[in-house]
């Protein structure tokens, strides 16, 4: 992808002659998402460009491929479900829609799933903060359609030696995350009388996309521990277990300081060699910590509480 393809997408109608584009990390403090895609062999991208005098840009192009997925393919993009909006790209009949938080394409290119998005930002509302505000979906796409055409011609293209990435795709069947949990104290870590574990929310590509099945080829699994007390049961923390990824902890540790986001925290059962980096703080918000046991990478989101959860998951793995 050309300098100038990465500049028109995010220049949103402005004069960007000038203009830098910065290469910038995928890594997003999470160990779902581009982390998962990474894990399964697949690859991510991302950009911003701005004026010289800009250090964040105004926007953020990212380019996601999973090799081997085309089957899976659906025209996930942004909401609950796939979109039904279609557009062409260098002869490619994608699936091409605006939401929240951007504008993308997507598609499946030979045996690949091919994933383009432009970060805009909020475009709609009462204060727009995004430099797209003015712009028309068609306007966004115009800027955006030589970058969507060359990362689809580019992978169609490569030859099958090409889009061989590294993987860290388990061998094997892998334990679900309700083996993790059986034996903890989840209650008392949450604050509540009981909990229950709902186990029917799991990666939906048809919902997320090429990360959701990143996520099924590496053996994800997700729990919610629920408040029973009522119906329906209330989430009251979301638990994904990510086996044999605890070198997506290590990654994301490693760029933990340039976001600031995310904080080492010494959580009581860290083994020797185990690593933990936690959001919570003391504004009682909700939170998430990514950890390591053993070779698992394991994610507590959705509560104020996620650190005491990941000690209960830890102490019953003891």
């Amino acid at each position: 992808m050309s300098k100038a393809d990465i500049v028109r997408a995010l220049a949103a109608g402005q004069p960007a002659s000038d203009w830098v584009v910065i290469p910038t990390s995928t890594v997003d403090g999470s160990i779902t998402g581009q982390k998962a895609l990474e894990g399964a062999g697949g690859l991510g991208c991302s950009w911003r460009a701005g004026p010289p005098s800009s250090e964040a840009g105004v926007a953020e192009l990212i380019v996601s491929v999973l090799p081997g997925a085309a089957k899976e393919w659906t025209g996930a993009l942004y909401g609950d479900g796939p979109t039904d909006q279609r557009r062409t790209f260098a002869g490619i009949s994608a699936a091409a829609a605006c939401g929240d938080p951007g504008c993308g394409a997507t598609a499946a290119v030979g045996s690949s799933w091919v994933r383009v998005d432009l970060m805009t930002g909020p475009r709609e509302g009462a204060s727009p903060t995004s430099a797209f505000a003015k712009e028309t979906d068609d306007e966004v796409f115009a800027g955006l359609t030589p970058a969507v055409e060359s990362a689809l011609r580019t992978v169609q293209g490569a030859s099958a030696a090409q889009l061989r990435f590294p993987d860290h795709v388990p061998s094997g069947q892998q334990a679900p995350c309700t083996n993790y949990l059986k034996k903890a104290s989840l209650a008392e870590a949450l604050g509540v009388k009981s909990t229950s574990i709902d186990t029917s929310f799991q990666p939906d590509p048809k919902v997320d996309s090429l990360f959701a099945a990143a996520e099924l080829r590496i053996g994800d699994s997700v729990c919610d521990l629920t408040d029973p007390r009522y119906t329906p049961a209330p989430e009251l923390a979301r638990v994904t277990v990510a086996p044999e990824q605890g070198w997506a902890v290590d990654d994301i540790a490693a760029h933990s300081a340039q976001r600031g986001d995310l904080r080492p925290v010494a959580l009581q059962g860290l083994a020797s060699g185990e690593r933990a980096l936690s959001s919570c703080g003391s504004s009682g918000n909700e939170c998430s910590v990514v950890f390591t046991l053993g070779s698992d990478a394991i994610q507590v989101a959705n509560t104020p509480r996620a650190n005491q959860v990941a000690e209960a998951i830890l102490a019953a793995a003891r």
